[in-house]
Parts: C-alpha cells; structure tokens; sequence
C-alpha cells in the first residue's frame, strides 16, 4: 500500500547525520569527486534506461517535465529498502527538468519518495551513461557509499569524549547511586540507565590504559531504547563514550544520578555506533585519521 505522503530522505537511525551535515563529515576524496559526492548522499542508486519520458506510474505524482519512468538494469545501493529493483520499472523525480530523454542510460542517484508495488524515487542527480562506462565507475560509486555508511560512526567519533578499547569488570543499576535523593516516578519510557564499570585496555582519545571507565547505558527493551547498546560483565567491546546530550541529562537528573555522572566523569552509550566490536578498531582508528577503512 502506498504512503500518501512523502518517506524521509533516508538517515542512519538517530544518527547516524542529517544530511546538511553529511558533506562535512565525508572523506576529502567523497567531497571533491562530484560521482562519489552524489553516491554519499542517495540512499538508492540504479542504473535506467528511460523508457517514458515526462511520464510518471504513481498516482499522486502528476507527470511533467521533471519525471520519467525508468527500467532498472543495475542496482548498486537500495535493495535493502526497497527490494531488487532490476528489470521493473520506476519513476524518478529529475533533478533537473527535461535531463534525459527517451531511450537514454544513466545512473540516478536518489532517495524514495513513494513506496508500494512500484517506487519512486527524488533525484539528487543523474549521470549519463554506457553500461561500460558505469562498470569503470563501481570503485567511485563505492567510495560515496562507503561515505554514507561511515556518516553515523563519523558523527559519533566526532562528539565522543572517551574512545577506547576495555572489558567490562561489573555492571549495575545507576538509581542505587541517586545519593538520597527520592527518585521521580518511572515514566513510559524509563531507559533503565545502568552502569558498566569498563577497564581500559587501548586507551585512543581521553582516557588511559589501565583506567576504570564508568560507562552508562540503557538497559530498557522499550522502543525508544531497544536498539541502544547494552553492556554485559565479561564483554569486550570499542567504546565511544559520549557526554550526555540535553533530552539525556534530563533523564538522569529524574533519576537523581546526574550527580554520579557529573563526580565519577562517567561517558554514556546510547546510539548502535558507540559500542563496536573489537574488530572495527582499525576502522575507527583510520576514520580518526581521515582515512578510508573498508568495512
């Protein structure tokens, strides 16, 4: 069934980034290269062959000069969203009007716009094209994608206070450590805050090797909290410790233990890029040097 309005230009969940702020975070080689630019900012990728122009298959987009229906031969980015599009057809808002014609290839770098039995898709741009052509572009085409799926880690690399490799000693409820003060009734979306006490093992930024962490997170399964991190005695984890951020320090100032994070320097967890396995450690460490680290 289709939306009958327009879906989100697609973002990391909570944050991955907004994509004002995206450019920003990108590998100098995704900033200057206007393809890879254009493949870090589309969530669906594909090359087309026009097959109606100024047309459109979606009944609440009117046709005109600025859509065209488009059979897919390739996909390079969006299956995960909408499925294998190749050999269906789409319907693609240009980004400029009247920039391609029937009959005519290219790669249309975009994100959805409808979904349903067909898709749609709003352009950020197209990008003329033989089929062999595009096959000398896969490694450009890559490097934008691998752009936009650093963005999140990118963003919470660049707000973390603590970045460190350790192991968790003792987890435990963060209320007992409310020193007296009476604890504010549980709301619908309690997050359950708990903390983790972590030894360093390979300090990267604020913190040294041997030190004792204290790091808290959500221990909640509601909605609101279920993809947050969750710590574990025993594990062993990359851990990008955040200060609290406003809606956060609310939250455990209702809990009385604001003053605990504020004494101990405690750092929180709480988006799916701040606890990493151990195996991403040489990813991090080079997207802190500004280098690309394939996934």
């Amino acid at each position: 069934m289709r939306s009958s309005r327009p879906i989100p230009r697609i973002a990391t969940r909570r944050a991955l980034f907004a994509l004002a702020l995206l450019a920003g975070s990108l590998p100098s080689a995704a900033q200057t290269d206007p393809t890879a630019a254009l493949a870090s900012r589309s969530a669906i990728i594909v090359l087309g062959t026009v097959t109606r122009a100024a047309a459109s298959e979606e009944p609440l987009l009117a046709p005109s000069d600025s859509t065209a229906v488009v059979k897919v031969d390739r996909m390079y980015a969006g299956s995960e969203i909408a499925g294998d599009q190749t050999g269906r057809s789409v319907t693609v808002i240009l980004s400029k009007p009247g920039s391609v014609k029937l009959g005519s290839q290219a790669i249309f770098f975009g994100n959805p716009r409808f979904l349903g039995k067909a898709i749609t898709i709003a352009d950020e741009g197209e990008l003329p094209v033989a089929p062999a052509e595009a096959d000398r572009l896969a490694p450009t085409l890559e490097r934008g994608l691998q752009a936009r799926r650093d963005a999140p880690l990118r963003a919470r690399l660049a707000t973390a206070e603590k970045i460190f490799r350790g192991t968790v000693e003792t987890v435990r409820p963060l209320a007992g450590e409310a020193k007296g003060r009476r604890r504010e009734p549980r709301e619908e979306h309690d997050p359950e805050w708990q903390v983790a006490m972590v030894r360093v093992t390979s300090a990267i930024r604020g913190t040294t090797n041997g030190a004792v962490v204290p790091v808290v997170f959500a221990a909640s399964r509601d909605i609101l909290w279920f993809n947050s991190p969750k710590l574990h005695a025993g594990e062993a984890a990359l851990i990008l410790g955040q200060r609290p951020r406003e809606s956060e320090a609310t939250l455990l100032r209702s809990t009385g233990a604001s003053t605990f994070v504020r004494e101990r320097h405690a750092v929180l967890v709480t988006d799916p890029a701040d606890v990493l396995p151990l195996a991403d450690e040489q990813r991090v460490i080079g997207l802190l040097q500004g280098q690309e680290v394939p996934r």
